[in-house]
């Protein structure tokens, strides 16, 4: 027939055959559309539709496209206006948003409202010193029937936004491709302030790009913290009892609460967290800077613990990768497992609310509990807390020795043998010890194994570059320190979201990058920085969001 004499018709030169449309036959096939059916339903639970996807062509989902395209944009100046009502932890966010952000590259200032109507405050007080201008701090300042002063919160704030846009204008050349985000700490609780915000922002040839972060708190026992700290450290409160200043923030609260609204306009950037990072919720994220602070503002708490960084022990000969620790090193490892016990012992006693022996021989017989009823824990047993062994009391007065207690403590280290060996604390168990090439030291590509003195003598070139910008200039097949900043944001990120006291073995130049960020030094300065050897640097949180450093040589 025609369609069999096509089928087979002579092949062209030149072209390729195309396969035949198959030929249909009425035969009962059911057994094979049985079998048809379930290998389509193997395939869809298995990967999923194999149907090419359509560009939709639905109205909805065209403007939800063009949003996100919109927003993908990544805009080379940021404004980040955070939101809640006072004693809310915003400017706690504010300055661990400028540290963070500033670490990463991006030039990042605050501009806190707070401080623009102190000042006004101030020219007041200078201009008639017979005068007060006490009452522009004071809770009715705050009271949206207040008409004079709702103008002067206006002005106070057009005039930190003012400041903010020369501030990002001027930044061009500075930036360095990293971008620039301003960082406006006020209230902002209410729609028209916020619109008022994005008009600023967006009526202009090149617009800054707008990401709200509202701190939302109702929990009564944070609050009440939080009150006190504010109180402690807010100039608005210097020369009040405590008892006069907890009133007045209260009332002002209320003045607040009485016109606050929610961040609720699902078309605009914004993120919630909830009582300091219990929870977020984050609403058109896309945008390359606005990506990076989520897991960063998750990860950030107001609860105290140390982090311990130190470098891996010396090692025998010279330092390649598979290297081992020598006497010295081994000799830093024992103390540094002795501190490190003890200084976990008491965390445990003053930040984890054990204040006693018996708090610690009650903690001890809840985590024995998988020892008969008639076991008890002695109160010289706990001495042993983190050791391999403690020693239990039958009630009948015989003993027996039951597993250690697990010390609190989260243990990151580098995947090279020396730094693995440095936390392998031989007094201690069961620490949890998380290996990751993120802490390796700097790769130095094709001059891995060199030191800068053999680097100079065979690239001069080159070597010239380093000096002029040690920061940015990347190894030849390797990183720059710019590279291993990068490298690093998860990992600081992990050490910021501890409860725990955290031990972090590394190398120099992962230390250097991690002690910029902790110090809140330019991080172009990272390379200057002093590592000594055998020594342990021991970092605490400040109220404000900083830490506090301080060394333990060994």
């Amino acid at each position: 027939d025609m369609s069999s004499q096509h089928r087979h018709s002579p092949q062209p030169p030149g072209t390729s055959r195309i396969s035949p449309v198959p030929s249909f036959s009425f035969e009962d096939r059911s057994e094979d559309k049985r079998r048809s059916r379930g290998s389509l339903t193997n395939d869809y639970y298995n990967n999923g539709s194999s149907f090419i996807a359509r560009p939709p062509k639905d109205r909805a989902s065209l403007e939800k496209l063009d949003k996100r395209r919109e927003l993908t944009e990544s805009a080379e100046k940021l404004v980040i206006a955070l939101v809640g009502l006072p004693g809310r932890g915003k400017s706690f966010i504010g300055r661990k948003l400028q540290i963070y952000l500033q670490w990463r590259g991006a030039r990042s200032k605050v501009f806190n409202v707070g401080k623009y109507r102190r000042e006004v405050v101030a020219n007041v007080e200078r201009k008639d010193s017979g005068s007060s201008a006490s009452g522009l701090c004071s809770a009715n300042f705050f009271d949206s029937q207040n008409a004079d002063a709702k103008r002067i919160r206006e002005e106070v704030a057009k005039l930190a936004m003012k400041d903010m846009e020369k501030w990002l204008e001027n930044s061009q050349e500075q930036n360095h491709g990293w971008g620039s985000v301003a960082i406006l700490d006020a209230t902002n609780s209410t729609r028209a302030r916020r619109q008022l915000i994005l008009d600023f922002c967006h009526d202009r040839a090149d617009k800054f790009g707008v990401v709200f972060v509202e701190s939302v708190c109702d929990d009564q026992n944070l609050l009440d913290e939080n009150f006190k700290k504010k109180i402690e450290v807010s100039p608005d409160y210097k020369d009040m009892s405590f008892d006069d200043a907890i009133v007045d923030l209260r009332m002002r609260v209320q003045k607040y609460e009485e016109q606050y609204e929610t961040v609720d306009d699902d078309e605009v950037s914004y993120i919630k967290v909830f009582n300091l990072s219990s929870k977020v919720l984050a609403n058109n994220i896309y945008g390359r800077l606005s990506k990076t602070i989520i897991p960063a503002l998750m990860s950030w708490h107001i609860g105290t613990r140390p982090i311990w960084i130190c470098r891996a022990g010396e090692t025998v000969g010279s330092k390649t990768r598979g290297d081992s620790l020598g006497t010295s090193g081994f000799e830093f490892r024992q103390k540094l497992g002795e501190y490190v016990e003890n200084q976990a012992v008491k965390f445990m006693k003053d930040f984890r609310q054990f204040e006693s022996t018996d708090s610690l021989v009650s903690l001890a017989e809840s985590v024995c509990g998988e020892y008969p009823g008639d076991l008890k824990v002695t109160r010289n047993s706990v001495a042993t807390f983190g050791r391999k062994s403690v020693m239990l009391v039958r009630h009948d007065g015989t003993r027996k020795r039951a597993g250690a207690f697990k010390v609190p403590i989260k243990v990151m280290t580098s995947t090279m043998k020396r730094a693995i060996q440095t936390v392998s604390l031989q007094n201690l168990v069961d620490l949890d010890i998380e290996e990751t090439s993120n802490l390796n030291p700097l790769d130095k590509g094709d001059y891995s194994g060199m030191d800068l003195k053999d680097i100079k003598e065979k690239d001069p070139k080159w070597y010239k570059l380093l000096e002029k910008d040690p920061f940015s200039t990347r190894f030849h097949g390797g990183e720059s320190y710019m590279d291993l900043i990068k490298r690093l944001e998860s990992s600081v990120i992990d050490m910021e979201q501890q409860v725990v006291p955290v031990l972090v073995c590394s190398h120099i130049s992962v230390i250097q990058c991690l002690l910029a960020y902790f110090r809140n030094i330019p991080v172009k300065e990272c390379t200057s920085i002093e590592v000594p050897l055998h020594t342990l640097i021991e970092l605490v949180p400040t109220a404000g969001g900083e830490w506090y450093e301080s060394h333990e040589p060994s």
